[in-house]
């Protein structure tokens, strides 16, 4: 009670109040019993905060960090107009609608926070995970910065946490966010990034606040939304403005890899390569989460492909390590069961063993179940999928790490190379304008711009990313445009001989031409 008085904390309630709440709360940390904090403090103070007649000057927090899908059934019904009305639904209206699941608790809890318990011109100060800021889809409707058609938040500030880690045990993106009610936000907004100082370690939790500075460096950058109002926040500093240039509207579209869910299920081990055209595999249990009995089969050589995963693509080369099995042609319509049946037979026995599992997916319910495609449906297919030539680079990692892949010798014979879930590409059926365009993807401007406003992790490297790159379509009589490509068909043949003395002299060349082409 000394402190709280020398610190200028006064309180209008009787101090026993004070004292109670803190031999409570002593009593449950001794009794190791901290999760039910949560619920205490709503029934300590819930009371106070409904029966005060004014609302408050500030409000500071830890809000919950819960994303939507782990929510239960019952808490997601009885929130779900919440989210509706403060506008927190409101996303592109061309996203995939699993994108929408991705939303965070916490963004319910800073909007109803400020709706309930600031005055207007009053300040809140959250905690809150950063992917808020940077995140596609479901943060859109955050970035409104509007309690639905009501009242406007100005953001006034925003702290990047995401490396100092300050919780412990968590790896959880950290930001901190200061708004004041009634106002629009203005841009650019100060970003503020945190970051250990050199040779620091771990910072545990017991330190003051004194102690900390000390051992932690900030850089000021301004953020501000890319592509439209409510777009992921781009960072940067004021020596890496020439990089905007390469914002723009992107000639090529990119996709997504195919969703060939479960694992355990559609990835094979090829054990033997029969003399009339059928394969002895095993389905590769291991990288299942769920409980499949491992099988072998023999089934049609027709329907598997060289599968690539984001951990199989390094920069300039692509080395896949994994078979696949796909149910579709060219299209988001898997084959029929008669054509199945008709062509497959060993196929569609081999997949109808999986018949339970494969009926209550998820990707099954969303996608197929409505409109009565077979059970063995799977997800993100288009004539792209068996183009000649592909730019695939990963997905959620921390930087852009792109190759090209075309038709490749498998043991079962020659096929197209299938980019699956964890990546992102390009499609074409040239081979100068996909290594034209690998050059881009590789080139340190690029890569620069496009972490300036998507963050490492899942959502960096998805196909929304490039919209925002402003890639000029491929002319072959263009000498630059040639010239890139040139360059990353060199990278490639160095990559497999292993110079990368050579690379890294050709990276260099790479960068200057490519800041040419976006005139930098």
């Amino acid at each position: 009670m000394t402190r709280l008085k020398e610190e200028g904390l006064v309180f209008s309630y009787n101090q026993e109040v004070v004292k109670s709440f803190y031999r409570q709360i002593l009593e449950l940390e001794k009794q190791n019993k901290n999760g039910i904090w949560a619920r205490f403090l709503k029934n300590a103070f819930a009371p106070m905060l409904a029966t005060s007649k004014e609302k408050f000057d500030f409000v500071v927090g830890n809000p919950p960090w819960i994303l939507w899908e782990y929510l239960s059934k019952e808490y997601r019904e009885a929130t779900q107009n919440l989210w509706n009305n403060y506008g927190l639904t409101k996303i592109g209206q061309t996203r995939n609608v699993l994108i929408r699941g991705r939303r965070d608790f916490s963004m319910l809890f800073v909007f109803a926070s400020a709706d309930y318990y600031l005055k207007d011109g009053a300040k809140l100060g959250f905690l809150i995970t950063q992917e808020v800021f940077k995140s596609k889809g479901a943060g859109e409707g955050f970035r409104r910065f509007q309690l639905g058609e009501g009242k406007y938040l100005k953001i006034l500030k925003a702290h990047d946490l995401v490396s100092i880690q300050p919780f412990e045990g968590a790896t959880n993106k950290t930001a901190a966010i200061i708004l004041k009610k009634g106002e629009r936000t203005e841009y650019p907004v100060p970003y503020i990034v945190w970051t250990k100082k050199k040779g620091i370690g771990k910072i545990t939790t017991d330190k003051l606040l004194d102690e900390v500075l000390s051992l932690l460096d900030k850089k000021k950058y301004s953020a501000k939304p890319v592509g439209s109002d409510i777009g992921a926040w781009q960072t940067q500093i004021e020596e890496e403005r020439p990089i905007l240039k390469i914002e723009g509207k992107n000639a090529y579209k990119a996709h997504r890899g195919t969703a060939i869910d479960p694992y355990g299920v559609f990835w094979l081990e090829i054990k033997q390569v029969k003399s009339e055209g059928t394969l002895l595999v095993k389905n590769l249990v291991e990288h299942s989460r769920r409980d499949i009995s491992e099988q072998e089969a023999v089934i049609e050589k027709d329907l598997v492909y060289p599968g690539l995963r984001g951990q199989d693509i390094d920069r300039w080369q692509a080395t896949y390590q994994i078979n696949v099995l796909i149910t579709h042609p060219g299209s988001q319509q898997p084959y029929s069961e008669e054509v199945m049946k008709r062509n497959w037979p060993r196929t569609f026995n081999y997949l109808a063993q999986f018949k339970n599992i494969l009926v209550n997916r998820g990707v099954y319910k969303h996608f197929h179940e409505k409109s009565g495609n077979p059970f063995y449906g799977q997800r993100d297919f288009g004539t792209y999928t068996f183009s000649k030539f592909k730019v695939v680079w990963k997905r959620m990692s921390n930087d852009i790490f792109a190759a090209v892949v075309s038709e490749i010798k498998t043991p079962y014979g020659y096929k197209k190379v299938i980019p699956l879930d964890t990546t992102s590409f390009f499609s074409t059926d040239n081979e100068s304008e996909a290594h034209y365009l690998c050059a881009i993807l590789n080139s340190k401007p690029v890569r620069d711009f496009i972490k300036s406003f998507s963050s490492a992790g899942r959502g960096f490297g998805t196909p929304s990313v490039m919209e925002h790159v402003g890639i000029p379509k491929f002319d072959p009589e263009n000498p630059l445009h040639q010239k890139l490509a040139e360059i990353s068909k060199k990278c490639h043949q160095f990559k497999i001989e292993g110079k990368e003395e050579e690379i890294v002299k050709l990276e260099k060349e790479n960068d200057e031409l490519v800041k040419q082409l976006f005139g930098i």
